[in-house]
């Protein structure tokens, strides 16, 4: 058993070597990754993306009954200019399908930004928008309820080109705490889940730079110890 001092500074490290990856690798990597570079470090050897293919499936297919985030091997959008590589290259392959299910079903409700509500408001009227929400007085803000009331069977989102920005973004929903530096996604939504599905593979590339630079930060420690 590894003494609980040793994992801390393996996890600190490994913590490290994912932050800088994120700032040395972000845009080669999702290049890397567009180009599919991936399958030729899948066969040259074993990966858990292949070896545990089935019960990596069966955990994504949770998300269909248990609420829960999917961390991708994309990075996360930052300060920095050009950061958005990995955005872009999950819309580029994002496939909706259609199903409206993070429309209908019932849930917490929509965060609504102020620009949403000012935006929505001029179009269906403040007082009609201000009867479909609730007031959150920790964020100061305007909660639209779900399922959502501007929702229609038949011809889907009837305030479509002026929706809020948290529709414009879902499924990606903000890093996990314990993967910061990467895109997560809603994994209720069944194109993220297929997303995560094919695109696992890539992990084998995250996993290539992380372990290329955790040997020069040991490389590091070992000069300055001699």
């Amino acid at each position: 058993m590894v003494p609980s001092k040793d994992m801390s500074r393996i996890e600190s490290k490994i913590l490290q070597a994912r932050r800088l990856c994120h700032q040395l690798f972000f845009s080669s990597c999702v290049e890397e990754k567009r180009r599919g570079c991936h399958e030729a470090l899948l066969r040259q050897r074993p990966h858990w993306s292949v070896l545990k293919k089935e019960e990596q499936m069966e955990k994504i297919d949770q998300g269909e009954r248990i609420p829960f985030d999917i961390t991708l091997p994309l990075p996360a959008r930052d300060e920095r200019s050009g950061s958005d590589a990995g955005v872009n290259l999950f819309w580029e392959l994002f496939s909706c399908q259609r199903c409206g299910r993070c429309c209908f079903t019932p849930g917490a409700g929509l965060y609504l930004e102020k620009e949403d509500f000012q935006r929505i408001a001029r179009h269906v009227g403040k007082k009609r928008l201000i009867s479909l929400c609730r007031y959150d007085k920790n964020h100061q803000a305007w909660i639209l309820r779900q399922p959502c009331p501007f929702f229609d069977p038949e011809v889907g989102c009837k305030i479509y080109r002026i929706r809020p920005q948290t529709c414009r973004k879902y499924p990606l929903h903000p890093p996990s705490p314990d993967m910061p530096y990467h895109l997560a996604v809603d994994a209720f939504c069944p194109g993220a889940r297929q997303f995560a599905k094919e695109t696992l593979g890539w992990w084998i590339i995250c996993e290539n730079h992380w372990a290329e630079l955790l040997g020069r930060l040991e490389g590091d420690q070992a000069k300055k110890q001699r």
